[in-house]
């Protein structure tokens, strides 16, 4: 299975691509001093947008009866995916979703920035993704709210924020996510 995803994944050839910064922001907000660039969305941005909420969804939009621990894999670029499948990355998910019986859907998410490189074949796109817990073990719930710091607690059915930072590349055309990180502090919504 593992030889498998692999033999896939070395199909793909990827470039190294050296990002510059060259910010689009579409929020509105007071011009706070920094060189932003407020422009309507393009075809790309769009596309770009629709990428990472398709990425959202598939981390977010689970489920412990019906598993699919890779639901997000068509999405990587092949040198982050070679490292998920050395790392045992979808074992370890399968392995959280029925350990703590996890079922959670995606709400919706809200983009802060999306930063562009000069070649237009990078970007670091900043959201918020709104998830909800359906329901999990009481003890998922005293982690995730251990990581919250316990400014907001956090409990079944009450929809949260997370924010995420992705590195997106084009590969062979085709946006796809090269990394990402999340905060570990979570925003409870009310």
């Amino acid at each position: 299975m593992k030889t498998e995803v692999l033999k896939k994944v070395l199909t793909d050839i990827l470039g190294s691509l050296i990002a510059q910064d060259k910010t689009i922001d579409n929020n509105t907000r007071p011009d706070d001093g920094h060189n932003v660039v407020k422009i309507e969305d393009t075809e790309e941005m769009l596309v770009i947008k629709k990428v990472c909420q398709d990425f959202a969804k598939a981390l977010t939009e689970r489920n412990y009866e019906s598993l699919d621990g890779r639901a997000e894999y068509h999405l990587y670029t092949v040198d982050h995916l070679i490292k998920l499948v050395k790392n045992n990355d979808e074992e370890n998910t399968i392995k959280i979703l029925t350990d703590n019986k996890i079922k959670s859907k995606y709400e919706d998410c809200e983009f802060l920035s999306i930063t562009l490189s000069e070649n237009r074949q990078e970007a670091e796109v900043v959201y918020n993704v709104k998830t909800c817990v359906i329901s999990a073990e009481d003890k998922y719930f005293k982690e995730l709210n251990k990581k919250n710091n316990k400014k907001n607690r956090i409990v079944r059915g009450t929809p949260f924020s997370t924010g995420y930072t992705l590195l997106i590349k084009k590969e062979k055309g085709t946006w796809k996510v090269d990394n990402f990180e999340a905060s570990e502090e979570n925003i409870k919504m009310e």
